[in-house]
């Protein structure tokens, strides 16, 4: 099993870090973990097709772990893909993807009607939304699906990958939880986010100390992360999602360092991992 990290960045754009997005695969399977600003770009950088994609899941609605769904989905039409997409999400997803069809319908239309391509499997999606917990299997992954904390968005999960005695731990976007520590247990690999504490500051209104507050109070703190990961027994942690995308790498490394015993992986755009 392999890990590539396609997004390690947050909403604010930097073009060293493009939006949450993850890639796990093996020999038989590709499956995406969320699909932010530039998915498709990073997957043809790793000569990875669209067309080739099992499945997308989505750990919840936020604007920067959806906003390229549509581009992922056309974008596959022109890479000639020939078979349905199947989409897994929260409470929601339906309605989502449906509206986002919607929206380019009459664009759609004018394309199929005059490119005359030989399939629209492409455009053919079925949408599974989560209970509160379940197991999915796609070919030789089992796939675990946990509810996360990240209020006040209702719906969040984090995963499980499961293959050959390895396991994958992906956090999503979360607040210090309970069931990161649950099934983060043992894992081979956790990809955990992070809000890197002192490296926001207080300039304006838009960037008030409210503001640093909320922000920082439904995502994880790199003061309680080390202590968390040092909880789960993990072997390696890995972090993405880092809020702000630049920062002092020495000391957020120290700061993990403490709690978890051993230096953490700071995850960038396009990082390849074997688990």
């Amino acid at each position: 099993m392999e890990l590539v990290l396609l997004g390690t960045g947050c909403p604010k754009v930097d073009y060293k870090r493009f939006g949450p997005s993850n890639l796990v695969q093996t020999k038989k399977t590709k499956i995406l973990v969320d699909c932010g600003s530039g998915i498709t770009q990073r997957l043809d950088q790793i000569k990875v097709s669209t067309s080739d994609i099992d499945a997308l899941f989505l750990t919840h609605l936020h604007s920067d772990h959806v906003v390229d769904l549509y581009q992922l989905i056309i974008s596959s039409w022109h890479s000639y893909r020939i078979k349905p997409w199947t989409i897994y999400g929260p409470k929601g997803t339906k309605k989502f993807v449906k509206n986002i069809m919607n929206a380019w319908k009459d664009e759609r239309t004018q394309r199929i009607n005059y490119e005359a391509r030989s399939s629209t499997q492409a455009f053919k999606i079925t949408v599974k939304e989560f209970n509160s917990k379940g197991n999915i299997r796609i070919k030789d992954l089992k796939i675990t699906y946990f509810e996360v904390d990240h209020k006040p968005v209702k719906h969040a999960f984090g995963f499980n990958f499961l293959h050959k005695n390895k396991k994958l731990t992906i956090s999503g976007d979360t607040r210090p939880c309970e069931n990161i520590m649950k099934y983060g247990q043992n894992a081979d690999v956790l990809l955990h986010e992070v809000f890197i504490d002192g490296e926001l500051k207080e300039t304006n209104k838009m960037r008030s100390r409210r503001t640093l507050h909320n922000v920082r109070s439904y995502h994880t703190p790199s003061s309680l992360l080390g202590k968390i990961a040092k909880l789960t027994n993990c072997k390696k942690l890995v972090l993405t999602h880092l809020v702000p995308t630049k920062f002092n790498e020495k000391k957020l490394k120290k700061t993990i360092r403490d709690d978890f015993g051993k230096n953490p992986i700071i995850g960038y755009d396009l990082l390849k991992i074997k688990i």
